[in-house]
């Protein structure tokens, strides 16, 4: 069912701050995007380890199109971050994915930012999302979302909009 979010929380790392110890280094973001990322592969789509195969087998890989990051407010070390995602802007070839971070004990939002994802296969032509991770995109999409998807792309052979 379309509209659900995935999220993890992060624990913040003295490494993961400046020289001093306090604030997060920004870099860390984009980072924890992609531990956020690899988690949602990993726990919600059911066909990762068969697309891990193909991707290691070189007939098949995902790539970052486009980031975009925005800073709100600091985080600290010590601080628990909550990282949720879901996808939005679904098209036949590319997706984006929306992450916003809060800090666990007050939930206010301390960054958001997205990555557009796609797929090329061993030729390095760009295919349509693999079925098996767009069924997950979905589910985790707002509704409007899919029904914006649904209206441009009809046709369509992913398995969850045939059901």
């Amino acid at each position: 069912m379309a509209g659900r979010r995935f999220f993890i929380i992060h624990k913040v790392y003295l490494n993961e701050t400046n020289a001093m110890g306090g604030v997060v280094y920004f870099s860390n973001f984009v980072k924890w995007q992609g531990m956020v990322r690899e988690a949602f592969l990993t726990q919600a789509v059911p066909g990762w380890p068969a697309l891990f195969e193909e991707s290691r087998a070189g007939n098949l890989n995902m790539i970052t199109v486009e980031e975009y990051s925005k800073l709100i407010d600091h985080a600290y070390f010590g601080d628990e971050i909550v990282i949720r995602i879901n996808a939005f802007d679904l098209k036949k070839l590319s997706f984006k994915i929306l992450f916003e971070m809060t800090k666990k004990s007050t939930d206010k939002m301390i960054y958001n930012g997205w990555q557009k994802l796609a797929f090329h296969n061993k030729e390095g032509q760009l295919i349509p999302i693999p079925s098996s991770l767009f069924d997950a995109v979905l589910e985790y999409s707002p509704i409007e979302e899919v029904e914006k998807f649904k209206a441009n792309y009809l046709n369509e052979s992913h398995s969850i909009l045939n059901q």
